[in-house]
């Protein structure tokens, strides 16, 4: 009489086996897709925000430029012939970079390239430099804002006297292009950033006007 036999036989052990490393391969697979997934949405991410504070950056500047004080400037205005060319031309492009004159914010405490000094009312005085005021004017700082690709850096400057900082790294490409409109001159910015460790690239644009033009000397 033949004994009953229970378990598994060699045959159901293997094939068990084979489907187990099946199921762990796919799983794996899924694993690594996954986490793929997650860090080039991490970098596309970084890369966005990265594109977000130097355009906003670079568009405040823009949509600053030319307004210096209460008062339209006129060419008479100008005693030096090198603050009537900058005041002249406040935004300037190039292929890969940008200069534009703008009065400095409240609370930034570097000297400034000129100093506007204006009753608001006809009488108007433009120093090199920091410029003592008194009470009878209001003074404003004026500078000069220079952006410059340097290899895969894009560098802001604030002043003619001061060094270049970084503003932000792996930039691949950036154009700029001034564009006169019937509806008013505005400047176009074409960023374009890399990540070298995921491959990816993206291309970011903005067009902003330049609101306050100033009468050529």
């Amino acid at each position: 009489m033949r004994r009953l036999q229970r378990g598994f036989g060699l045959l159901e052990a293997l094939l068990a086996l084979v489907i187990g490393l099946m199921l762990m391969a796919a799983v794996s697979e899924l694993f690594v897709s996954a986490h793929q997934a997650w860090r080039l949405q991490g970098a596309a991410a970084r890369m966005q925000d990265d594109a977000r504070v130097a355009l906003l950056h670079m568009a405040q500047d823009i949509r600053m430029a030319g307004m210096f004080g209460c008062l339209r400037l006129q060419p008479g205005d100008f005693r030096d012939p090198a603050a009537r060319q900058a005041f002249g031309r406040p935004v300037e492009v190039s292929r890969s970079g940008l200069t534009v004159v703008v009065a400095q914010l409240p609370g930034y405490d570097g000297k400034p390239d000129w100093t506007l000094q204006t009753d608001c009312i006809s009488e108007v005085h433009i120093g090199s430099g920091l410029v003592a005021g008194n009470e009878r004017l209001w003074s404003y700082a004026i500078s000069r804002h220079t952006y410059q690709l340097s290899g895969t850096t894009l560098r802001f400057k604030r002043g003619s006297n001061t060094s270049f900082q970084p503003l932000i790294d792996h930039v691949h490409e950036i154009r700029f292009e001034h564009v006169p409109a019937q509806e008013g001159e505005r400047v176009d910015i074409a960023l374009t950033l890399f990540d070298p460790a995921m491959g990816l690239k993206q291309q970011y644009e903005m067009s902003v006007a330049i609101r306050n033009p100033v009468s050529e000397p």
